[in-house]
């Protein structure tokens, strides 16, 4: 199983609200959307000992880069995901009264 996480997976610690605990931003590159290649990036978060997930769907292309940008939304760094087949990128925020990220319109 150790060989399947480096291959199939991908994941870092990263405080996301300067709190001094880390988030854990990461992928599993089996989970991808229907036909279009692109996988789902999970953002969790540590409460009471147990990660929870804060992210809604986050797709991204595996290929592209994704950023934690300076500016916060409820207290979170927004998320920026680049992609190959559109010139604008995309920014997911914290929406603190639904506990997670979502796609900024």
């Amino acid at each position: 199983m150790h060989g399947v996480f480096r291959d199939d997976a991908a994941a870092v610690f990263y405080d996301l609200t300067g709190s001094g605990d880390k988030e854990i931003i990461g992928t599993h590159y089996a989970t991808m959307s229907v036909g279009n290649g692109d996988s789902l990036l999970y953002i969790l978060e540590n409460k009471n000992g147990k990660y929870k997930r804060i992210s809604d769907s986050i797709y991204f292309d595996p290929s592209t880069q994704v950023y934690a940008l300076e500016h916060k939304t409820d207290g979170y760094k927004d998320i920026l995901v680049e992609s190959l087949f559109s010139k604008k990128p995309v920014i997911y925020a914290y929406d603190k009264d639904k506990g997670m990220y979502e796609r900024q319109k």
